[in-house]
């Protein structure tokens, strides 16, 4: 498969989406982030806290420095390191804003070409390719945090969407660590299966895959009807089942 997608939701490193909008709370001095829970959701606390901040300097620092993971962590990672070992995957869209990715992928070996904006295209390299599909900490401008952001990006017209229909034409997607839980993310596989609709078939008969832990008919049904289809993984300890998977994919 020649894209695939990674998430916090599959590594324990570094602050969860909850642990970040909680912080958000902290910062615009709420001593209980459950008065703000509320009132409103977690995108629409974020973009409050953009229009009291202005921007998210104060966020995006703090994120920062916890993100700031030692070689070894990353090199210790179970995920990461399934994921380098993908060798005929070579595009990989993520939604994080870290460098994990791409620093373990440079550890494995593999030269490695970042793109979180369209000044990053240019023109056609063998290096694998990591698109951070919602900015990264290095183009704090571009990234997407809040509810209008969201909204924005749900579009689907931005560069960075256009390069992702490009990417899809004559490859295989496979989603790691995502669930319909994220109203995005669920809006994507709703797109991607628009897109897919229209094309010819892979030589399995399908084009969309998603690693679904302990997966339950709720998601068998709802994955199955947008046309993605459903790889399980068992047990209790989901990120060794990921990377066992991914490992197998990988043989």
């Amino acid at each position: 498969m020649s894209v695939n997608w990674t998430e916090a939701g599959v590594s324990k490193t570094g602050p969860s989406w909850s642990q970040m909008v909680e912080q958000s709370a902290r910062i615009l001095g709420y001593k209980d982030p459950e008065l703000l829970h509320m009132r409103g959701t977690e995108l629409q606390i974020l973009e409050y806290f953009r229009i009291k901040k202005n921007n998210f300097a104060p966020l995006t620092n703090w994120m920062v420095r916890l993100m700031d993971a030692p070689s070894n962590a990353i090199k210790d990672s179970k995920i990461h390191t399934a994921l380098c070992q993908l060798s005929q995957c070579v595009i990989f869209y993520t939604t994080n804003y870290d460098d994990f990715l791409e620093r373990a992928l440079e550890a494995s070996g593999r030269e490695v070409r970042v793109i979180a904006t369209e000044g990053d295209m240019g023109l056609p390299s063998s290096a694998t390719q990591v698109i951070k599909f919602h900015g990264d900490f290095n183009n704090p401008d571009d990234m997407v945090v809040s509810e209008v952001q969201y909204y924005r990006r749900m579009k689907l017209e931005s560069p960075m969407d256009l390069k992702l229909r490009s990417d899809l034409f004559g490859r295989a997607v496979l989603f790691v660590g995502y669930s319909f839980r994220d109203m995005n993310v669920a809006y994507l596989f709703q797109n991607v299966n628009e897109m897919f609709k229209h094309l010819p078939h892979s030589f399995s008969g399908k084009r969309a895959y998603i690693i679904v832990h302990n997966p339950s008919d709720f998601e068998n049904r709802l994955f199955y009807a947008r046309n993605i289809e459903v790889i399980p993984t068992f047990g209790s300890d989901r990120v060794a089942a990921t990377a066992e998977l991914l490992a197998d994919l990988a043989t």
